[in-house]
C-alpha cells in the first residue's frame, strides 16, 4: 500500500490493523475499542465536556489548564462543527467541504490561545469522534509520515496557521483513501464481532500509526 501521495510504502496493513484492533499482546493495550466506542453525550452533532476528555484514551494528558481553554475553546469548535454537512466521508468531500473541515483549527490560530498547551492533534482527537469519517486523527508520528515535498511540505519559515497545514494533511489523506479504496473496505472487515465500527480514515491513522511506531 502506498500512502502520503505515494511518497510512503506501507507493508502488511493488514497485520498493522489486526494488532492494533486485537486483544492485548506483549503488554501492550491500544486505544480501540475504548476510544472508538466511547459513549458521552450520545449525540454525534453535540459537543459536551466529557467528550474533551476523550483524547485521554489516546494517551494524551488533558489536565486542567488544557481542560480551561478546551472548554474556553467548545463554543467556536461547536460552531465550526455545525458548518459540516452531515453524513459525508473524506473519500467523497468536495473541496467546500475540505476548507470547512480545515477552518476547525481557526481558533488555535487566535493569538489569545497561543501560549496554551493546546495544539491540532488535542483539537483532532476531540472532534473525530464527532465525525469519525471525515475528521481526521494526527499527531507527530503522522505529522512525520505526511511530510514530503511531494505531500505535506515541511513548514515555511515564517510558519504556516493550523488552517494551512490541515488544508493540505486533508487532501492527502483523501488521496490516500481514493487510491487505495478497495484495500481499505477489504480492512474495514477485519474490525472485531460485537466491537464499534471504525471507518476507513480512522484505519488509514490507525495504519499509519502502526507503521510509524514500529
Amino acid at each position: 500500500m502506498r500512502l502520503a501521495k505515494g511518497t510512503r510504502e506501507v507493508f502488511d496493513a493488514e497485520s498493522l490493523l489486526e494488532e492494533y484492533l486485537g486483544p492485548r499482546r506483549r503488554g501492550l493495550r491500544y486505544a480501540y475499542p475504548y476510544y472508538d466506542g466511547l459513549v458521552t453525550n450520545g449525540d454525534p452533532d453535540l459537543l459536551c465536556t466529557s467528550d474533551l476528555l476523550s483524547p485521554c484514551l489516546l494517551g494524551v494528558n488533558v489536565d486542567l489548564d488544557r481542560m480551561h481553554t478546551l472548554t474556553a475553546l467548545m463554543p467556536l469548535l461547536q460552531r465550526a462543527l455545525d458548518r459540516l454537512p452531515p453524513g459525508i466521508e473524506l473519500i467523497e468531500a468536495d473541496e467546500v467541504t475540505l476548507d470547512l473541515v480545515a477552518a476547525l483549527y481557526d481558533p488555535l490560530d487566535d493569538p489569545d490561545v497561543a501560549d496554551r498547551d493546546v495544539k491540532g492533534s488535542l483539537i483532532a482527537k476531540v472532534l473525530h469522534r464527532k465525525r469519525p469519517a471525515l475528521v481526521p486523527l494526527f499527531d507527530s508520528k503522522v505529522r512525520i509520515f505526511y511530510q514530503h515535498e511531494d505531500c505535506v511540505p515541511p513548514s515555511p519559515r515564517d510558519g504556516r496557521s493550523w488552517r494551512q497545514y490541515m488544508e493540505m494533511l486533508v487532501r492527502a489523506m483523501q488521496h490516500d483513501l481514493r487510491e487505495n479504496a478497495d484495500e481499505f473496505r477489504r480492512l474495514a472487515g477485519l474490525v472485531p464481532a460485537g466491537g464499534p465500527p471504525v471507518t476507513p480514515l480512522r484505519i488509514l491513522d490507525i495504519v499509519v500509526w502502526m507503521s510509524s511506531a514500529v
